[in-house]
């Protein structure tokens, strides 16, 4: 829409048009959070397969991705696998500064190039899995990091299904786990390696706050489809769930 602004004053017209400009294009570098789908055949949310600098879709430029947030809680922990450790899992929580039951975690893994089986081939995270309420909804974002990603997240969405885990189009929903997927690997044979992975991070509502529980992380190595999948439960911050309301759904077993 073209400024009404009098004759006189179109230079100041045109110097708040230009701010207006750049203040729009600050935005676009950072696209922020992006509700994920509770419900419906569409799970997944396109973030930025391609790993494009031009995709802002779930893109944040600092942690936690946006302002009003206190970190409440922060860890680090070694990834292990058959007795070696193929990384490091990264953890932060924070937590909003007036809505005390609004939080957001935060997790990021930074691989190694240890052997750990018979292949001699590094472990590849290919999808980093968080339990979450399935009463609750959630935004999901990512933040490259320092040192940066730089394969960044490629989509997500509530499933517990990751790469090569489902043979339809679209995985099956489960509102218990948001899915991250990514490719984070310190020797990546077939081409350029990310050790790092960015921040993944999780906004969501956790009205009897959070805990570390064992199960409450899962990272998934499944980027081969003819040999077997690895994956990895691991000890991780969770929304507290006390009541059936946001447990998750028993999986009802085929009668023969």
């Amino acid at each position: 829409m073209k400024s009404k602004w009098p004759l006189r004053r179109r230079g100041i017209a045109t110097v708040m048009g230009m701010g207006l400009a750049l203040a729009g294009a600050g935005a676009a570098q950072a696209a922020g959070f992006e509700t994920l789908s509770a419900s419906g055949a569409n799970v997944l949310k396109t973030c930025n397969p391609t790993n494009s600098s031009g995709v802002t879709t779930c893109k944040v430029t600092s942690l936690p991705g946006e302002s009003g947030f206190d970190l409440v809680a922060s860890r680090s922990a070694p990834i292990i696998i058959n007795g070696v450790s193929v990384g490091t899992q990264l953890e932060k929580v924070w937590r909003h500064c007036t809505d005390k039951k609004l939080f957001i975690f935060g997790v990021r893994v930074q691989m190694n190039a240890n052997q750990w089986d018979e292949t001699g081939a590094a472990f590849n995270v290919n999808d980093v899995l968080r339990q979450v309420r399935t009463d609750k909804g959630v935004e999901v974002a990512y933040f490259a990091g320092s040192p940066a990603a730089t394969k960044l997240l490629k989509v997500a969405g509530r499933t517990f299904s990751g790469l090569n885990e489902y043979d339809t189009a679209k995985p099956p929903r489960n509102n218990a786990w948001v899915d991250f997927r990514i490719d984070a690997n310190a020797a990546e044979a077939s081409g350029p390696s990310s050790p790092n992975s960015p921040w993944l991070l999780t906004k969501t509502r956790a009205p009897e706050g959070y805990s570390l529980q064992d199960f409450a992380l899962r990272l998934l190595n499944s980027e081969n489809e003819d040999v077997d999948q690895n994956s990895i439960y691991a000890l991780g911050y969770q929304p507290v769930c006390t009541s059936e309301a946001c447990a998750p759904e028993e999986e009802e077993e085929d009668d023969d």
